[in-house]
């Protein structure tokens, strides 16, 4: 109900030999946590390949401290050394490298799902921050993952936090996960004040320090809606049975609760080092220096909230995708993929990211998803069709 395999061999073999790592997205916000908290960990886990989408400087330094044996940079750029991977097949490469047995998949967006495919056919555990694997080709990818051995453990705080509180339980005995949000910068804006928000305003995530990307879908709450898509296919717990609610000191990452009445939450501070390190150890612990102790009364309280739906239209918008199901999730995806994009670029204003989602999911949503080669037509239809809304009206 958790992760696809009972026992890692990165659990099993960290007292004799290193784990070779393959990091994805290595110089954005979570590949930066995991360099931490692999350098710790060094005498456990190895950084063996290292991806970056463009940050040549910044790819540079780290190859430098850390001296992988793949480096590649999906943009292709002339100033790269020779001998790193080019474009957008360096990511495979990284993942299905020979001395790689764990991925973490950092990427950001659907360019990280041919990777997870690719290192789960060859019986890795992927170690997955990049939650729109499972958003566009949730079915394919477990059934990857059950079919060839390989592992999804979730690195998201909320997931992982649900992985926590499963341990050891049977899908019988859970009657519903509630997966936390924080609420992000606008949590207490009124709806008319939120449709204006500039791009400085919606950058300004209270708790996480992140990617834009991720930042801005924190900001309409698209990311929690692509959490409870994820949340759906990696415990198997129907949609009926996945709620969310605002929790703004971001301290209980999610609860569980079970057919008996009891509840389990699990916390921890803000940082994205716990479950990345818990991804990679799943289902071991092991002592780690990095990240602060637990202090529960300098908390002060914990407070929650219901969602506004009417305020964050993309989080309804989002979680009635995924009970369309069909291509309805990459539909989602990817028209939320580039009305960001386009917002962050000034091309669009803030209500517009989810004004454009919907007319997308109105156009596209029914388009059929029973192959991964039909998800991506309609992802590219997807694409094509908020792309398309900004040409017309410039």
């Amino acid at each position: 109900m958790s992760a696809y395999a009972s026992r890692s061999e990165a659990a099993t073999t960290a007292a004799q030999r290193p784990v070779g790592v393959a990091l994805l997205g290595a110089t954005g916000s979570i590949g930066t946590s995991a360099l931490r908290v692999l350098e710790r960990q060094q005498e456990r886990f190895v950084p063996v390949a290292m991806t970056a989408n463009g940050n040549l400087a910044a790819l540079a330094e780290q190859v430098a401290r850390f001296s992988p044996a793949y480096v590649g940079l999906v943009q292709d750029c002339p100033e790269a050394p020779g001998g790193w991977g080019r474009g957008p097949s360096c990511l495979v490469e990284a993942a299905t490298h020979p001395d790689a047995q764990v991925v973490i998949n950092a990427v950001v967006g659907a360019a990280g799902l041919p990777a997870t495919l690719a290192a789960l056919r060859h019986g890795k555990r992927v170690a997955l921050a990049n939650k729109e694997t499972l958003v566009v080709a949730g079915d394919i990818v477990t059934r990857m993952a059950r079919e060839h051995g390989g592992e999804l453990v979730p690195v998201d705080s909320e997931h992982s936090a649900i992985l926590q509180c499963l341990a050891g339980r049977q899908p019988h005995e859970v009657k519903r996960l509630i997966l936390t949000a924080s609420g992000g910068p606008f949590r207490t804006w009124p709806a008319e004040r939120i449709a204006g928000a500039t791009r400085a305003d919606a950058l300004k995530h209270p708790t996480w320090q992140m990617g834009s990307k991720i930042t801005i879908d924190s900001a309409t709450l698209a990311n929690k809606a692509l959490e409870v898509i994820e949340a759906h296919h990696l415990f198997g717990v129907p949609y009926d049975r996945i709620d969310v609610v605002v929790h703004p000191q971001s301290i209980i990452h999610s609860f569980v609760e079970f057919v008996d009445g009891s509840v389990l939450a699990q916390m921890g501070v803000p940082s994205m080092e716990l479950p990345i390190l818990y991804a990679l150890t799943w289902p071991e612990r092991v002592p780690d220096s990095g990240v602060p102790p637990f202090d529960p009364v300098a908390l002060g309280g914990l407070t929650f909230e219901h969602v506004r739906h009417d305020a964050f239209p993309m989080l309804g918008l989002g979680i009635a995708a995924g009970r369309a199901g069909g291509a309805a999730p990459a539909v989602f995806n990817a028209a939320n993929e580039v009305a960001v994009a386009q917002f962050l670029e000034g091309a669009l204003h803030f209500s517009g990211i989810a004004e454009r989602v919907d007319a997308a999911l109105q156009e596209l949503g029914r388009l059929p998803g029973d192959s991964l080669e039909a998800l991506l037509a309609a992802d590219a239809a997807a694409r094509q069709h908020v792309q398309s809304r900004i040409a017309r009206e410039s």
